[in-house]
């Protein structure tokens, strides 16, 4: 069977293509490497607790919101329910000395916080709230009446970092690092992301919090239910090895490892961009392109830590901690903690999320999952310990309750991910660097991912969109979105 377009990858990026191309009537194919779609995305269950790898929450979720309008043009919406996070902090940042700030949720409410903490930097508290919200109403599918100006609208690369805006509204220290914290969820440090990609990441954010009941599992099990109403065709435990052309630049389909060929007229790839700079033919793609995709770089990875204890701990219900070291980095010291429910009530527990270099696992960069050198069980049973013992130090309230299920290492991201590094949140949107857009020089192939729009869940499902923008129409698409909401 030969197809119209065929995807390559099963993460939020390559379901919502495949959703959206199918829905416009597209024959679709969609090839993961992995036994199952969305790895990373489903999460894992240990002793009747589940612990989401991939969604942990959202801004955009309320009615009308662009999260909700996305999930709702691709008839997602009535398959999830979502539950609401602590108005009063959807997010709490503890310092040495257990000194707290809670994000409450609204702008508004956010402000009155700020300004009460920080009494004397009202005008700068005003000017980075106004300058956040004149990002998202500049920005299509963030404010769905703003008029649409061509792929490029969402980079904000040649603009002024976080840093550099933030320097210029205040000279308090304290402020600006609790104006920052929110970098680590897209995993690029204040000086290096441009302020329009840090706005329009945290506005939703600051406009209204959600979860997902059933977190990024209940997403996929939607996705794979919407797909099959869909007819589009899933191949899993296939990895894609080549994307073929003919003499003429023509393409053909895409070759699986196994040898197996599956035709096609167009390809959207949504793999870390490097990765297919080996799978198209050489002369594809002019050198200067070629080396800027092998440059791009990625941002850090990580250590997590799955836990068990004798229920979600109180302080974790309903909102996320991030814990600070008083002087250390912000990207490379901040723990982050949320929740992980039980499945049907008593025990439940948390995850840790802690910055770590691909350089700390590289002597075992040669293995895979499940055949590594006891000194690599060594190693994460060590970094667990003292990750623990920082958690445990700067919340008491975990002493003596905590039972550790799971670790996963840079190399657990590079399994799973097939991110070269293991980058938690791929490629980075720094300032300065171009990466790449929806649409490639070679007819009919086209990039999708977290390198080609943003980070995060969101991010994915946006650049699925403005992938298949560029094959059915920006107008035509954005139109379709816009009455869904």
């Amino acid at each position: 069977m030969r197809y119209d377009y065929l995807i390559i990858g099963s993460g939020v990026s390559g379901l919502t293509s495949a959703a959206v191309l199918a829905s416009e009537g597209y024959r679709v194919a969609l090839i993961e490497k992995s036994s199952r779609i969305a790895p990373l995305l489903r999460g894992f269950s240990r002793r009747g607790v589940y612990f989401d790898t991939g969604f942990h929450y959202s801004g955009g979720l309320t009615k009308g919101g662009p999260f909700d309008t996305f999930l709702r043009y691709l008839g997602l919406a009535d398959r999830l329910q979502t539950t609401s996070f602590d108005h009063e902090g959807f997010d709490v940042v503890r310092t040495s000395g257990r000194t707290d700030f809670a994000y409450p949720v609204g702008p508004e409410r956010l402000r009155e916080r700020l300004v009460q903490e920080f009494p004397a930097e009202a005008k700068a508290i005003d000017s980075y709230l106004a300058e956040v919200r004149q990002v998202c109403t500049a920005l299509p599918y963030l404010d769905m009446e703003t008029g649409f100006d061509g792929p490029g609208y969402f980079a904000g690369l040649n603009g002024a970092s976080l840093r550099q805006v933030l320097d210029r509204l205040t000279g308090n220290a304290a402020l600006k690092r609790l104006l920052c914290v929110h970098t680590l969820l897209y995993g690029v440090p204040p000086e290096e992301v441009p302020f329009t990609l840090h706005a329009a990441i945290v506005g939703p954010y600051y406009q209204s919090v959600h979860g997902l009941k059933g977190g990024g599992g209940s997403l996929v099990t939607a996705f794979e239910g919407r797909l099959a109403e869909l007819g589009v065709d899933i191949f899993c435990g296939r990895g894609a090895r080549d994307i073929l052309f003919s003499d003429a630049g023509t393409l053909q389909g895409v070759r699986l490892e196994d040898g197996d060929v599956i035709e096609g007229t167009g390809c959207v790839a949504t793999m870390h961009p490097t990765r297919l700079l080996g799978m198209v033919p050489e002369g594809v793609f002019r050198p200067v392109y070629h080396r800027r995709l092998a440059r791009l770089e990625d941002t850090s990875s990580a250590f997590i830590l799955y836990a068990l204890c004798d229920g979600v701990p109180d302080f974790l219900r309903g909102r996320n901690l991030f814990l600070l070291d008083e002087e250390g980095c912000l990207q490379e010291q901040t723990i982050y903690l949320t929740a992980a429910e039980a499945s049907a009530g008593g025990a439940g527990g948390f995850i840790a999320i802690c910055a770590d270099s691909p350089d700390a696992t590289r002597q075992w960069g040669g293995s895979t999952t499940g055949r590594r050198a006891d000194s690599y069980g060594e190693y994460k049973q060590s970094t667990a310990a003292k990750l623990l013992r920082r958690i445990e130090s700067s919340c008491p309230e975990l002493s003596g309750r905590v039972d550790v299920v799971e670790t996963a290492t840079p190399l657990t991201m590079r399994d799973y991910v097939h991110a070269p590094s293991g980058a938690l949140y791929g490629v980075k949107h720094k300032v300065g660097q171009y990466n790449p857009m929806a649409q490639t020089r070679a007819k009919n192939l086209f990039l999708a991912g977290q390198a080609t729009a943003s980070p995060g869940v969101m991010g994915g499902m946006l650049s699925g969109f403005l992938a298949c923008e560029t094959i059915v129409g920006h107008d035509r698409l954005r139109n379709k979105v816009k009455a869904c909401r």
